[in-house]
């Protein structure tokens, strides 16, 4: 299914999955229809569940919603400067049943971690959370603190680590929401090498993805360890 290879997800089985010759396609007010490329028709049913769909929520941050010149909705990528006309919510669609609405996971800018992780039960897990007296870092050990795992605290500095562990309220929740969501989402288990912006798979930019770039940082960093090292011991 084209949205689920968007997200990495295309080695699936689910009853989801798409005939071949069928596209999952959105209308401008959020329906999910289904394209027969083989037949040239549509119809609003899932070819194979018979199930009818919507997105849910919003666009991720960056993106917009247009239409072209033969009527058709297209969306655009003003982060990495791209168009496409698949919905990038198509992964996270809601049934169209009101009586018993089963929604998949869908998570944006608004969310918390605590809301990522509600209903989770991490009891027996640990956690090792680096840079945890502040910050994302606070709110991610926090957040699965309270949801039963075993959570230790990686922080250079014990009196700080030590007033992170007896402090309730975070500042950080939102920001925490999207290395919760890729630590513990059941979808992308046993996935990597991805880049998530508000718990949305998106395109690294170019300079993100050049070799160049990476090899520069490297250098660099071992540079500054090393001049940080010398500085310590002298």
């Amino acid at each position: 299914m084209a949205a689920l290879r968007y997200a990495g997800l295309d080695d699936t089985d689910s009853e989801d999955e798409l005939p071949p010759g069928w596209e999952e396609r959105t209308t401008k007010d959020g329906w999910v229809y289904y394209a027969n490329h083989t037949e040239e028709k549509t119809q609003w049913e899932h070819p194979k569940t018979g199930k009818r769909k919507r997105v849910a929520g919003d666009l991720p941050y960056g993106w917009e919603q247009e239409t072209d010149e033969n009527g058709q909705v297209f969306f655009v990528d003003h982060i990495n400067k791209r168009t496409t006309y698949l919905d990038p919510r198509l992964a996270f669609t809601v049934d169209d049943n009101p009586t018993k609405p089963t929604t998949r996971q869908r998570y944006d800018g608004s969310t918390t971690a605590m809301e990522i992780l509600q209903g989770r039960d991490f009891t027996g897990k640990v956690v090792v959370v680096t840079g945890a007296n502040s910050g994302i870092g606070f709110e991610t050990a926090k957040s699965f603190a309270l949801h039963g795992a075993h959570v230790i605290l990686a922080c250079r500095n014990m009196a700080r680590a030590s007033e992170a562990v007896s402090r309730i309220l975070g500042e950080w929740q939102q920001g925490a929401a999207t290395t919760v969501y890729c630590a513990a989402a059941p979808e992308l288990e046993g996935l990597g090498g991805m880049y998530f912006n508000n718990c949305c798979r998106c395109m690294p930019s170019p300079e993100a993805q050049s070799e160049e770039t990476a090899r520069t940082l490297w250098v660099l960093s071992e540079r500054l360890i090393q001049e940080r090292l010398g500085s310590q011991s002298g």
